[in-house]
């Protein structure tokens, strides 16, 4: 096969996936995640089951990926980030999360079975920066292993993330990585 029929097929893949996450936002608007079906999505994108089954193994399938894909796409932004202080990283996640859930319709992504693990894939990338930005104003002397601050600083980082895009961005993005950075600034002076 050439290599313009490989570009050709990767382009039809492409859009069939699009059909079907497209698909899929739609119907999120239409009824509740767990009444959501592969033959539902089908036939909204239009698309066959087995074609469906091509790409993914069950609609939890499809969300998982979908989560992947966010995740991706923030570590992406995130490491390119110049980012000095963990209250302007708090900041671009925030931003990253509302801009991406409103554009793509992804709030549905919160409400799955699967949004645990979703919630556990953003408090590791917090966790990765968290700990590269406080790791010197940690006290060397702190009774307590540095690994376990920052996995609860993530954790309870991620949670309110969790609980600010269900509750539709009560806040601005500023207000909430305050009451964080100040909720971990505390954890960190405790330590002292």
């Amino acid at each position: 096969m050439s290599e313009k029929n490989i570009k050709k097929e990767d382009g039809r893949v492409r859009y069939t996936k699009m059909r079907i996450r497209s698909a899929f936002y739609e119907l999120l608007h239409e009824k509740s995640y767990d009444k959501i079906t592969v033959t539902a999505i089908c036939e909204k994108a239009e698309i066959n089951r087995a074609t469906f089954y091509k790409h993914y193994l069950d609609v939890e399938d499809l969300v998982d990926k979908l989560q992947e894909e966010t995740i991706n796409d923030l570590a992406e932004k995130l490491n390119s980030a110049t980012d000095t202080t963990a209250k302007d990283f708090i900041v671009d996640v925030l931003k990253y999360l509302k801009l991406h859930m409103e554009d793509n319709n992804n709030a549905g992504l919160f409400a799955s079975p699967t949004a645990s693990t979703f919630t556990a894939k953003i408090s590791r990338l917090i966790y990765l920066r968290f700990s590269t930005l406080l790791m010197p104003r940690i006290p060397d002397n702190a009774d307590m292993d540095k690994s376990i601050v920052f996995t609860y600083i993530a954790g309870g980082c991620a949670g309110i993330i969790d609980y600010w895009v269900k509750s539709g961005y009560k806040e601005n993005e500023e207000a909430i990585a305050a009451q964080l950075t100040t909720l971990a600034s505390s954890t960190i002076n405790s330590l002292k």
